[in-house]
């Protein structure tokens, strides 16, 4: 969801003007424009979970060999499905695509090509993070034994280098004019992803994210706030959730800070006590997010601004994953019958 604010009003700039826009910031910015710097978390805050959840599975086949697509992590299958639907996506668009704007999709044979094998995304450029994503779980199996090994000193000069590298790569344009810069600009991508998914790992190893929810909760419970004023630890986790969203809003962009903020706001989100209504919302828009990944941009992309007609960014947004999670069910009813043939 905060992918689909950032794509919605924070680099769509037709939809941001035809939105409502009553509340601005203290320089006259609107708060649905300034809310892209919350959005664009949401690439660090995925490698993170994605090294983290990966690690969980190596330490459930600790004998894993390979590279992971032969070893006992199953990231080849991970990989295939995840393509499957990409694909399946990919070939739906390209047949509205081709009836509503046939002078330009689908393109000549480079286009096809670059965009079935996902190294160039000129179909939909929110999907510029597939192949980068998909090297790193090809490699995790390596990427998480090497996070398991590393110690003391070792590992903090690992972490610093590959910080550094994740700071060049982000500041290393690469244009998509040749296929051997095409090759090279998603390796520097995946690169730049390394140091979160690394450190994900290093978290998932020592249960990091675990133990410091436990300590967190028992402190915060233990207070003067929470026992003397009678305030709900779950509210106070939400204020400080609420907090940690308005400061980020307000600071400047950093690819320094978005690793330390996202760490940060994962623990009070895990320590708020969630109404089951909300818990079972989630869920259910989470067993789907991949399909909503592949298809918000494809929406917007053959609609326009059409989506404005809601005119409110709550309801425009809730409309969007509406949109696409009818989209999703036609996906996954195409896949099951694709598989099944």
């Amino acid at each position: 969801m905060m992918m689909l604010w950032l794509h919605l009003f924070g680099t769509d700039q037709e939809i941001l003007a035809e939105t409502d826009k009553s509340i601005y910031l203290w320089d006259g910015e609107p708060l649905i424009f300034a809310m892209r710097k919350f959005g664009r978390m949401c690439v660090v805050l995925y490698t993170f979970l994605g090294g983290y959840g990966l690690a969980k599975v190596y330490q459930r086949c600790p004998n894993a060999k390979g590279f992971g697509i032969i070893g006992g992590m199953n990231n080849g299958k991970r990989l295939w499905n995840l393509f499957t639907n990409y694909w399946i996506v990919m070939l739906l668009f390209l047949i509205i695509a081709t009836i509503l704007k046939p002078d330009i999709y689908p393109g000549n044979a480079t286009d096809i090509t670059q965009n079935i094998t996902a190294l160039n995304s000129t179909y939909n450029d929110s999907l510029w993070f597939l192949f980068p994503y998909a090297l790193l779980t090809l490699f995790a199996s390596p990427i998480i034994r090497l996070s398991r090994s590393l110690r003391g000193m070792q590992l903090w000069f690992f972490i610093t280098m590959a910080l550094v590298v994740k700071i060049i790569a982000y500041n290393t344009a690469i244009p998509h004019d040749s296929w051997g810069r095409i090759v090279l600009g998603n390796i520097i991508s995946a690169l730049g992803l390394f140091f979160m998914f690394f450190i994900g790992a290093i978290f998932a190893n020592n249960s990091l994210i675990e133990k410091t929810v436990k300590w967190t909760r028992l402190q915060v419970s233990d207070s003067f706030i929470v026992q003397k004023l009678h305030i709900g630890a779950s509210t106070v986790f939400t204020i400080l959730l609420f907090g940690l969203f308005v400061g980020r809003v307000a600071l400047g962009a950093s690819t320094l800070i978005d690793p330390v903020y996202i760490i940060l706001m994962i623990i009070p989100f895990l320590c708020i006590e969630r109404p089951k209504w909300i818990a079972t919302s989630l869920a259910y828009i989470g067993k789907h997010s991949t399909n909503i990944w592949f298809t918000h941009r494809y929406i917007l992309v053959l609609t326009g601004t059409a989506i404005t007609f809601f005119r409110f960014p709550i309801v425009i947004l809730i409309a969007l994953i509406a949109g696409c999670l009818a989209c999703s069910y036609i996906i996954n009813a195409i896949k099951k019958v694709t598989l099944k043939a």
